[in-house]
This record gives structure tokens, sequence and C-alpha cells, in this order.
């Protein structure tokens, strides 16, 4: 017996309408379904991430949080630190970063040992993570070291459009 994959991750929101905007509109995952209110549950959005996933949902965001999240690396309360998202390409990481930047919820970019990563907010600042997997057989687990990302240097190492992970039919 074991955990095989991270199936879905829930988020309190403090404005649903807000995140929804947030989440369909500025990363691009695809509204699946409403829960509506009920007399004892708030309201509840599901997401996937558009034609790719096998799950009913990979983020359902619940609109009943009222106490505001801490600004990235001030220190937080236990639990969720970020949401990570995969995407196939660094054009398309590249890409992220671009959109994050036009909608003010950029935060950093970063050369990790097992991916590169893109780091945003959503309007509740609960940080969101977007990555490209680097080939598996490049990781190390040994030094784990994180530096700025240079999109230059990291498509000219790997290519623009060379696919890992998911789109790579890798399984998660």
């Amino acid at each position: 017996m074991s955990i095989r994959r991270l199936n879905h991750i829930v988020i309190c929101v403090s404005d649903i309408e807000i995140s929804t905007r947030f989440y369909r509109d500025i990363l691009g995952l695809e509204l699946v379904s409403t829960l509506p209110e009920q007399n004892n549950w708030k309201e509840m959005r599901f997401f996937c991430a558009k034609g790719k996933s096998t799950n009913h949902h990979d983020l359902a965001i619940i609109a009943n949080a009222t106490l505001p999240s801490p600004g990235w690396g001030q220190p937080i309360s236990p639990g969720l630190f970020h949401v990570a998202f995969e995407v196939g390409t660094i054009a398309e990481l590249e890409e992220y970063a671009v959109i994050l930047k036009s909608a003010n919820s950029f935060i950093d970019q970063l050369y990790q040992p097992m991916h590169l990563s893109v780091y945003g907010k959503d309007p509740d600042g609960i940080a969101i993570e977007i990555i490209w997997r680097i080939p598996n057989d490049c990781w190390t687990y040994s030094d784990l070291w994180r530096a700025p990302l240079n999109f230059e240097e990291a498509i000219a190492r790997w290519g623009a459009t060379l696919k890992t992970g998911a789109a790579a039919g890798e399984s998660t």
C-alpha cells in the first residue's frame, strides 16, 4: 500500500469571484463545477487543468476565509505554504512569468535541482508555484540549492520546447 500521487488541493478564499477570475483567467484552469452554498456549507468551485486532467478536480476553492494571509517570506501558521502547477515546456513557464507580472501577481523565478520555478500569489496571498520539470536524469537530491532563473540560459541548455513531466507522458 502506498500513496500514488497528489490528487487535488482545496483552498479557502476570501472572495470567491476574485479567486475564480485568478485561477480561471490568469492561470488558465477550467472551472468544471460549482457546489452552491448550502445551509451549513459555503460555496465551492472546482477547477481542472484544461484537457489534461483525469481528476474530478485538481483544485477547489471554498468561500470561507476571513483572516488575511501573511506576505511572502513572513512567518505563517502551520498549513499550506504553496500550490504547485506543472507546465510542459520552458516556453510555457516563461509565458506564465509574463502573465503573472502583468497581473501584478509575480513573486520570483528560481532554478532548482529538480525544476525551474515561477512564483506568484493568488488574490489572498497564497503562493502559487508554476514549474517545468528538469529531465529526471538531471535531478539531484544531494545538493538542494536555489538560484535565480535566467530563461535564456535555461533555453540554451534544454531548448524552449522540450516536453517533460506529464506533457511527456510521465506518470505523476
